[in-house]
């Protein structure tokens, strides 16, 4: 029989009373002694600062006994103010779009819940204290936390109106294609497009951009295309869309790089593209 580092025998249970679950998790938080890490989704804060709930009391209690507390949520307008009361006794950080619920405590024990709804306990409980699966989710969770940002940082984009800046690299073809088509789509004023060569500005017309561009015309968008001067295409390309006022064509000699392709949206969101040789 395989034991935890508690001593006690590893078991994996599932619990299904409320009052059951919540007894579970307040004696879970009094027998730790170094950590508790938790991620859940946003309605899980709403659970934690519930005045006199056991829950809310158990995390105060772990606070006061100087455990490490982390928590990962996905902070939203709605439930900003129950984070704002949350921070006062985690350290609280967020990540979009956090589904489930899971925590670990002292990197022995496991708890696992279906979505929370507000202010209330979770409809069922999964509990294991099996180590090789615990430490597993101890270090997903630490990937979580690492990728997550400062919930200080969340609350002012919310409060702010701020968009987020972020650099992420893409290896699919298809994948690119479709963030492309995504991102062109959803101007809603002005679409800046550098073509470096002839041959990416034809991959990218056979992939049906310059239809989604045309759309994009109809609907008064700017558009603002660049491509080299030596590589012109033939003028009946821009048959098409070449009547539409809200476009323009410029061709230069000085273009930055041969193999990337550059979108811009709105002066906010860029995609930088390069060709593989």
């Amino acid at each position: 029989m395989a034991f935890s580092q508690e001593g006690c025998p590893e078991s994996t249970n599932v619990l299904y009373d409320t009052a059951e679950i919540i007894q579970r998790d307040v004696d879970t938080y009094r027998s730790l002694r170094h950590s508790c890490d938790v991620c859940a989704d946003a309605e899980g804060p709403s659970m934690i600062v519930i005045p006199g709930h056991p829950v809310a009391k158990g995390f105060l209690d772990m606070k006061r006994r100087g455990i490490k507390l982390r928590f990962i949520t996905e902070i939203t307008k709605n439930n900003i103010s129950y984070c704002g009361d949350l921070m006062k006794v985690v350290e609280l950080k967020h990540l979009d779009e956090v589904k489930g619920n899971f925590g670990v405590g002292d990197n022995r024990i496991y708890q696992a819940s279906a979505k929370n709804r507000e202010s209330s306990p979770p409809p069922l409980l999964i509990e294991s204290t099996v180590k090789a699966f615990v430490e597993q989710q101890q270090y997903f969770f630490d990937m979580l936390w690492k990728k997550a940002i400062p919930a200080k940082q969340r609350i002012k984009e919310i409060e702010e109106g701020i968009k987020r800046e972020f650099i992420e690299t893409i290896q699919d073809p298809a994948e690119t294609l479709d963030l492309i088509r995504y991102t062109i789509s959803s101007a809603t004023e002005e679409i800046m497009i550098m073509f470096p060569t002839i041959r990416s500005f034809q991959v990218y017309e056979r992939e049906g951009i310059l239809n989604l561009i045309k759309r994009q015309l109809e609907n008064r968008i700017t558009v603002r295309i660049l491509l080299a001067e030596k590589d012109r295409p033939p003028q009946e390309v821009w048959q098409e869309i070449s009547s539409f006022p809200n476009l323009q064509i410029q061709y230069t000699d000085q273009l930055p790089s041969s193999r990337l392709t550059m979108v811009l949206v709105d002066n906010e969101l860029s995609l930088v593209v390069e060709e593989k040789k």
